[in-house]
């Protein structure tokens, strides 16, 4: 429960829900309502695609590259202690901004904002570096998956309230939440790429 915990809240901090909402609203400006809901269920299932998907891959991606494991983990955790770092500083980070949009609002709901916006290089990164540092037992790595799953649902969640309370995602509560998310994805980078040292130096256990 503690692995699935801190790797659901690597991929909520990084993915940002709360931030992504009003990048939503003005996509879907002027559609119905219906097609609105429509949107975010879209938007939520792409968001799981690209994370799971990646989650389920990374593993055999490093190996068809020859990466070991506790290298990956190590840039892994760079990545994502400079995202937090962005984020600290009150603004997304650099590494998820995208300047193409298509025309097409219904486009946009996959890109740019289910990719890059939100689940964007470093979201993508952190569930690779997330898949490797917790492998289950079965091969595949559940926990990784099992967090896409739920950061996934929050997105959606996110979405579907934004559509009912636009106001709820005031720029004073967007720099508030992606400052703190930003300290606690430094804190889980820093975690991740030092358990990433370790074991590549062999200074310590499993």
């Amino acid at each position: 429960m503690n692995e699935f915990l801190q790797a659901f809240v690597s991929l909520l901090a990084i993915t940002n829900p709360i931030v992504a909402a009003p990048l939503f609203l003005g996509i879907v400006v002027g559609m119905p309502a219906n097609a609105k809901r429509r949107a975010a269920s879209h938007a939520g299932f792409a968001v799981f695609a690209i994370l799971a998907g990646s989650a389920l891959g990374g593993r055999h991606i490093l190996e068809l590259f020859g990466i070991s494991l506790d290298a990956f983990r190590t840039a892994g955790g760079l990545v994502i202690i400079l995202v937090g770092l962005e984020m600290l500083r009150g603004s997304p980070s650099g590494i998820q901004q995208d300047e193409a949009s298509p025309e097409d609002p219904r486009d946009r709901i996959f890109v740019p904002f289910a990719m890059p916006l939100v689940a964007g290089p470093g979201a993508i990164t952190t569930a690779i570096t997330l898949s490797v540092t917790y492998p289950s037992r079965l091969y595949l790595p559940v926990i990784a998956l099992l967090a896409s799953i739920a950061c996934a649902l929050v997105l959606w969640l996110t979405l579907r309230l934004a559509l009912v309370r636009q106001r709820l995602a005031t720029p004073r509560v967007e720099r508030i939440f992606t400052r703190f998310m930003g300290l606690i994805l430094v804190a889980i980078g820093f975690q991740i790429g030092m358990l990433g040292i370790r074991d590549f130096f062999k200074l310590g256990g499993a």
